[in-house]
């Protein structure tokens, strides 16, 4: 199915009619990813993260490919924005002996400022292992 897309995609794109693409602020960065054909191991992965009472709640979901996903390793970092960069504030690491992994953590007395949720997941078959980098929205307290 995922090579028919592809397929049926550059057909369409070779008959002029052409697909629009273009980056999002960093702020309206979708967090749901899906996959057509980037990865091997790995069809999905979201990184949410909200604020509430200076208390970050912070959520990684990861699904591999259920024929050939193993093990996946979810790292999630807090950061904070300073200026143009980001800092990081705390982070969390679990590994999971399945195709599928849901990752929960949460980080209180945050200082006044914008934070975003990065999550680091590293998707193996056997030994081989891909990974994948996606962020969070932001949000501020």
């Amino acid at each position: 199915m995922k090579r028919i897309l592809a397929i049926l995609l550059s057909f369409v794109m070779s008959l002029g009619m052409g697909i629009s693409a273009y980056a999002l602020p960093e702020e309206e960065t979708p967090i749901d990813i899906e996959f057509v054909d980037e990865y091997s191991y790995t069809d999905k992965i979201s990184s949410d993260m909200s604020i509430s009472n200076n208390t970050a709640t912070c959520k990684s979901v990861v699904r591999g490919d259920t024929s050939l996903a193993t093990k996946i390793v979810i790292t999630q970092t807090l950061q904070k924005k300073n200026g143009n960069s980001w800092t990081n504030v705390t982070s969390w690491s679990k590994t999971f002996n399945t195709w599928y992994a849901m990752y929960s953590n949460s980080k209180s007395s945050l200082n006044s400022g914008t934070y975003r949720l990065k999550t680091v997941a590293k998707v193996y078959s056997g030994n081989n292992y891909e990974t994948i980098t996606v962020y969070s929205r932001t949000a501020s307290c």
